[in-house]
């Protein structure tokens, strides 16, 4: 039975076996800048089709971007409900039956599901019924988290069984330390992840933590014994694992942290100093503020559609006439023409070139006009200062929870897209020193630890 090693990621996924000595990555999103990883994007259409990864994105930007937004209240099922009979009925149970409507953009071509998995950090709400597990409305259709999570898993399975032209039945799947706060949340969501790799058709399925997989390379290579500390920060969780490695002895995990803190929430945070443009700070024709919950949805491109709503028509009538008409038209633009998912792109781009550089040009046109919004670094680390000191104190956390004192670390793994960020490595450094810090390459490392621990359950086989 063949095993790989799989990482399903909030915002990147990928696939990889070790075999003979040598970690091999399987294409599996050719049109991607890098046709090793696929996006971790679903868009699925009213004919329930689907298409994944970069082309997911390039089908919504082309089929929803500047279209219009209509609002319709249409039915989406029924309600039974049942009384027991009582004497003044006769005996007689008592049914009820109503119709369910909700709110629909009927001129949606389809809809995009990004960061499926942070869905998984509240396993417990929005179920219905089959595996009591979370479901997502698509026009007519509740689909299961777990069959959402099976498209990714299966289209990455099919891939490499193209490549080695055998089945694939076995497989070493990350997970992060933690996945929720909640109690119980986590095992469920675990649960549902096993489930989508069954559905993927996988057979023989094994779990491996993030940050524990992106230290086997190292662990494997290190002559000595050694402390070591994984600082996993990827798009939707920071996962930070203390341990012993290398020396040929067993790696021996101290201790493990988990915060639900990810690249997408620094996303948001630089949609903050462009709120000024879409009505902040804006009265209405009354004198009255803004609502400040309107500004608030700006946060994020799944949310703000909802400003199209008509229960929200009378704030841009009155906002079109109050202090700035301007800003609110461009925010009426953004909402009611579904642009919300672009000006997205523009600041994740935005957040990796601030990575690279000092400052750097945030810019979107909307209704006529050009947003040209400097950003400086030492600007976005003062947007993202709550976040900073979350991780910082995570850290600590794991470090106390470990029994060990930073000067007994002897080296810290950066993992993970956003463990590229110049302030997270700073803070590291101050704790560690820069010496002991090491990158490792964030789209490789944990899926190539899989691999490797995929492998050994292979030859066990």
């Amino acid at each position: 039975m063949i095993y790989v090693g799989m990482d399903f990621g909030t915002s990147n996924s990928s696939i990889a076996r070790f075999d003979k000595g040598q970690i091999q990555f399987f294409e599996i999103d050719p049109k991607n800048i890098n046709p090793h990883l696929l996006r971790s994007f679903i868009y699925l259409i009213r004919s329930y089709d689907h298409f994944l990864g970069k082309e997911a994105i390039e089908q919504y930007l082309t089929n929803e971007t500047g279209r219009p937004v209509y609002w319709e209240t249409v039915k989406v099922g029924t309600i039974e409900n049942v009384w027991a009979g009582v004497p003044s009925t006769g005996g007689e149970a008592i049914h009820e039956i109503r119709d369910v409507t909700a709110e629909v953009d009927t001129a949606a071509y389809g809809r995009l599901l990004q960061s499926i998995k942070t869905t998984l950090r509240r396993p417990n709400v929005f179920t219905h019924g089959r595996s009591d597990s979370p479901r997502v409305q698509v026009f007519d259709r509740l689909y299961p988290v777990e069959d959402l999570i099976a498209l990714i898993m299966r289209a990455m399975r099919d891939s490499a069984e193209k490549t080695l032209g055998h089945p694939v039945e076995g497989v070493a799947i990350g997970r992060p330390v933690k996945f929720s706060d909640e109690p119980g949340a986590d095992e469920k969501a675990e649960a549902i992840l096993r489930q989508a790799a069954l559905f993927a058709g996988f057979k023989k399925i094994h779990f491996e933590l993030e940050p524990v997989a992106a230290a086997y390379v190292y662990h494997h290579q290190t002559p000595v014994r050694e402390n070591l500390l994984v600082f996993d920060f990827g798009g939707g969780t920071l996962d930070l694992t203390v341990m012993k490695v290398g020396n040929n002895e067993p790696l021996e995990i101290l201790a493990t942290h988990g915060v639900l803190l990810g690249g997408d929430d620094l996303d948001r945070a630089l949609i903050r100093p462009l709120k000024r443009y879409f009505g902040e700070g804006a009265t209405l024709a009354d004198g009255s503020p803004l609502p400040a919950h309107v500004t608030e949805m700006l946060e994020s491109w799944q949310m703000m559609v909802n400003l199209s709503r008509p229960r929200y028509y009378n704030v841009f009538v009155q906002g079109k006439k109050g202090s700035h008409p301007e800003a609110i038209q461009r925010l009426e633009k953004l909402v009611r023409a579904n642009l919300g998912f672009a000006l997205f792109q523009e600041l994740e781009q935005a957040k990796i070139r601030l990575s690279k550089e000092t400052k750097t040009k945030i810019h979107f046109t909307i209704n006529g006009t050009d947003i040209d919004e400097w950003i400086t670094r030492a600007q976005f680390e003062g947007l993202i200062r709550e976040e900073l000191e979350l991780a910082a104190n995570a850290v600590d956390a794991v470090l106390a929870q470990s029994g060990l004192l930073p000067g007994q670390i002897h080296a810290v793994l950066r993992t993970g897209g956003s463990a590229e960020i110049p302030a997270f490595i700073e803070m590291l450094a101050q704790r560690f020193g820069a010496e002991r810090l090491r990158a490792l390459n964030p789209f490789e490392t944990i899926v190539g630890g899989l691999a490797i621990k995929a492998s050994e359950l292979e030859s066990k086989a």
